[in-house]
């Protein structure tokens, strides 16, 4: 279910949140720690001021200035030298607000690029699975039933009949697998039903999946849930792809990595916001390490495809218990 990735990725701060109880020291620590950052910023502009003075008045510059340019009054205007800085300043900070405004404008033509490289993916996606369930699931079903006509036939041998078998159970298997591929490719239910319903049915296909997976392992037992608050149907169809396919991918990673066994998603449409958070109470990970995996890279390209933010926040980052992960996503709709 993984989605593909490109090369470039950006990153914006957002504010952590969390409904449960019991993760509650997280996301406070978390929005803590940034604001303590943001007043450590604003704290170097006076700070830097003080030292400047403090230096300045040590050393007496001003006076030493005030004597060097006396040598220099006769055949320069030394004193004219200060509003020729200052224009120079302004001439900068010109020049500077050039060129945030072309990184904003290269910045929009980014997010169309990506929103149209995704785009197309989702066309390609939607293709192939089509695709599938037209040629490949006919094909299956064909072979199904002609194995069956084995079965029934009397004229068939014993031999030919448990071969028939054999191929019946292989076309079933083939059969489920075509069909999982296909919904992982495209969400019949999100075209059909719409972005909560597909959901709501995407968590119920975990649950199953877990129920499963229980059967051999009762260690690995999951709980699943999914919140909803606010109408999330009115949206148009790259925002719900993109919706559904965060949710995807995070919970993707957490099967694979998180060991987790209590996963919450909470959406939450509140205008001109929507919000996903994204939570578990699996081993966490450390954020500020570079990883190799395509599943955060993949989420993140379609946040800021969307124009939005998403903020990553691991218990390893605010305490010693190396447990749980919250992926905090805001989209403004």
């Amino acid at each position: 279910m993984a989605t593909s990735s490109h090369n470039y990725l950006y990153h914006h701060v957002a504010m952590s949140m969390l409904t449960s109880q019991t993760h509650q020291t997280k996301p406070i620590n978390a929005q803590n720690r940034y604001w303590r950052g943001i007043a450590l910023d604003l704290a170097y502009v006076p700070a830097a001021f003080v030292c400047t003075y403090a230096v300045s008045s040590y050393f007496n510059f001003s006076e030493h200035y005030y004597v060097w340019a006396r040598q220099y009054e006769h055949n320069l205007d030394i004193d004219e030298l200060l509003p020729a800085v200052l224009a120079s300043l302004l001439a900068l900070l010109w020049f500077a607000k050039r060129l945030i405004d072309a990184a904003k404008l290269l910045i929009q033509k980014n997010h169309a690029l990506l929103q149209r490289i995704l785009e197309v993916q989702e066309d390609e996606r939607k293709r192939i699975a089509r695709d599938l369930h037209d040629d490949l699931g006919q094909y299956l079903s064909a072979i199904k039933a002609q194995a069956a006509s084995l079965l029934i036939d009397t004229n068939s041998s014993a031999e030919a009949q448990l071969t028939a078998k054999s191929i019946i159970s292989s076309a079933n298997h083939a059969y489920h697998a075509t069909h999982n591929l296909i919904c992982a490719l495209r969400p019949v239910a999100l075209d059909d039903l719409g972005l909560s319903a597909a959901l709501e049915n995407f968590i119920d296909t975990w649950r199953q999946i877990n129920s499963l997976t229980l059967q051999n392992d009762t260690s690995c037992q999951v709980n699943y849930q999914l919140h909803i608050h606010g109408d999330i149907d009115n949206y148009n169809e790259t925002t719900n792809i993109a919706i559904f396919r965060i949710v995807q991918e995070a919970l993707t990673n957490i099967a694979k990595h998180a060991c987790a066994q209590t996963v919450l998603v909470t959406i939450e449409s509140r205008t001109p916001y929507l919000t996903i958070t994204i939570t578990d109470d699996g081993i966490g990970f450390d954020t500020y390490k570079q990883t190799t995996g395509y599943g955060l890279l993949g989420m993140a390209e379609r946040v800021e495809a969307l124009a939005g933010s998403i903020k990553i926040i691991s218990q390893a980052e605010v305490s010693n218990a190396n447990t749980g992960t919250t992926i905090y996503i805001q989209i403004r709709v």
